[in-house]
Order: structure tokens, then sequence, then C-alpha cells
């Protein structure tokens, strides 16, 4: 998965049938913004689904956070443990 400007090599491929005016608008966006077709799909299932995939994960690891350190606290904070719980995550 990449969020920025990475390039990978598209190893897989997927059919996917358009009703006519859907395919025209696909068409018509690529083109006012320079790109493909495949790339517009690409970066909106990118938008769809795995922006939700980092949110959850990110949400798992806050909540590991919160498990390891609940509020309020009292006394020492082990920062090593803090921060070796967040690594696991990813």
């Amino acid at each position: 998965m990449c969020m920025l400007m990475c390039i990978h090599m598209l190893t897989k491929r997927a059919n996917i049938l358009f009703e006519e005016e859907l395919w025209k608008t696909l068409v018509n966006l690529a083109r006012v913004n320079n790109t493909s077709v495949g790339k517009l799909i690409r970066d909106a299932i990118e938008d769809k689904y795995a922006r939700k995939e980092v949110l959850a994960r990110r949400k798992k690891a806050f909540e590991n956070i919160l498990k390891t350190r609940p509020k309020p606290y009292r006394g020492k904070i082990n920062y090593k443990e803090l921060i070796n719980e967040g690594r696991t995550i990813y």
C-alpha cells in the first residue's frame, strides 16, 4: 500500500464491466486529470478501502497504548514498553 508518490510494479489484473455512462465519465475524468482510467480506479480503491485499513491499524495501536497506560496514570511511565508496543502494530 502506498499513499504517497510510490512506484510499484503492477502485477495483478482485474476485468471490470462498466455501464456506458459511467465509462464515459471515467474516460473524461482521466482526460481532465491527465491520467489513465486504470490509475483513477486504483486511486479510488486506495482512497476508499486502503485508508480505512491504515486508520484501523492506528486505532488498534492507540487502544493498545491505552491498555499499557490507562488514564489516570499514577507513577512512572514505561516509555520503552510503549514504544515497543507501537512497533509491533506495524
